[in-house]
């Protein structure tokens, strides 16, 4: 009779601990999971909001240069673009941007160019490198870009003494005297200041020097634009 009360507490004190074991291994086994998944760090895009489209206008004080042959013309320039941005890499803001623009470009003349007037309407291929650098988590940035662009000169005109000429005809002579090349290859850099899906810029830019493509332009601009 002594060893059957002593099994039963055997017995007893087994299930017990059982028991015990069986609700730490269900009920803290989870907790303790979704803690150590809690702290683990996530390996996640950041959070800033990227626009792959851009539509910007464009406003340039520019000068065309020609070289030793006559005094440069002051130009002032409207343009509209679109670009389109290609990331480079999914965590980082290092962006390509390409597009297509179009420019208006005006100048009074000067008594160097015998009061003469221009107007020309050039299509642009800007290609440039951007990098973005945040402030904290929230959508804005400053971003640095440097580039090469191919302007082609669609049309052109030169009023001078009432008389409208094809500025890009080599044959009719044109004030300034130099025979002005429809296709030109430039450069610029600049900044942006990205404000969510809107950015203001500055940029200065200029044609590759070659004594041969004349007139060598050189242009300061302000942009404005808007991520879609």
């Amino acid at each position: 009779m002594k060893a059957l009360r002593h099994l039963l507490c055997l017995m007893a004190a087994w299930c017990v601990c059982f028991g015990a074991r069986a609700q730490f291994d269900t009920d803290y086994s989870e907790d303790l999971d979704l803690f150590y998944d809690e702290d683990e760090p996530e390996d996640t895009v950041p959070p800033h909001k990227e626009y792959a489209n851009m539509f910007y206008v464009q406003y340039s004080p520019s000068r065309y240069h020609f070289s030793d042959i006559t005094p440069h013309l002051h130009f002032q320039e409207f343009a509209v673009g679109y670009a389109r941005s290609f990331q480079v890499q999914e965590k980082t803001p290092l962006f390509v941007e390409g597009g297509v623009q179009m420019k208006y470009s005006y100048s009074k003349g000067d008594a160097a160019h015998a009061n003469a007037s221009y107007r020309i309407l050039t299509f642009r291929i800007p290609i440039n490198v951007v990098y973005k650098f945040y402030f904290s988590q929230r959508d804005i940035a400053l971003a640095p870009f440097a580039g090469v662009n191919l302007h082609l000169a669609a049309w052109g005109r030169e009023k001078l003494d009432g008389t409208d000429n094809d500025l890009y005809d080599h044959k009719v002579p044109n004030a300034t005297g130099a025979e002005w090349e429809r296709i030109q290859l430039g450069w610029q850099t600049g900044v942006k200041l990205c404000l969510y899906r809107t950015y203001i810029g500055i940029s200065y830019g200029r044609d590759f020097p070659d004594k041969s493509k004349l007139p060598d332009l050189h242009e300061c601009s302000v942009h404005v634009g808007f991520g879609f």
